[in-house]
């Protein structure tokens, strides 16, 4: 069995997420595509949407049998290696493919136990604007242009699956109403 995991923060899902994934159940050839939200992910200060809220969101999105929602690193409640991620889904038999996004090229050396996880993954890197692709890694070629932390300060409905658009506005518009 070939397994995707496509880990991340997920605060909030937007429309490259789900082209990210649209692509990898397109391009890659895997029996199921795990979505791991992260409780908080280890190189990050802090997440806004609580861990609930982000994996009932990402469970609204996806309606395929190949799609599943994992909470393992939301109920742990702290940050969790990639590493513990990866032997938790690591097929016996098969392909584990690792899916990021080009903008953690830069630190991906600085990853907990990065030498085990690279010889245990096969990575698949997905585009994004302003990072370059160079490497020994399975590109993803995702063409949406956008990134949560922007969404969390200006909620665009037209970079929001129309799914759960108009919650996470809400919901981000009360977070800073609060703080401000």
């Amino acid at each position: 069995m070939n397994v995707a995991l496509y880990g991340g923060s997920f605060d909030p899902p937007h429309l490259g997420h789900v082209a990210v994934v649209d692509a990898a159940l397109r391009h890659l050839e895997i029996d199921k595509l795990v979505i791991v939200p992260a409780f908080r992910n280890p190189l990050k200060e802090t997440v806004v949407a609580p861990a609930h809220l982000r994996v009932q969101w990402l469970e609204r999105l996806f309606d395929d049998p190949r799609v599943e929602i994992s909470t393992f690193e939301t109920s742990q409640g702290r940050p969790v290696p990639t590493i513990e991620t990866v032997r938790r889904y690591l097929p016996p038999e098969g392909k584990l493919y690792l899916i990021i996004g080009a903008d953690n090229l830069p630190t991906l050396s600085r990853w907990f136990a990065f030498d085990a996880l690279d010889a245990l993954v096969t990575w698949v890197v997905a585009s994004r604007k302003g990072y370059e692709v160079k490497g020994d890694y399975t590109p993803l070629h995702v063409m949406v242009d956008v990134n949560s932390t922007a969404l969390r300060f200006a909620p665009d409905q037209g970079l929001l699956p129309p799914q759960i658009a108009t919650e996470v506005i809400d919901f981000y518009k009360e977070i800073h109403a609060q703080t401000h």
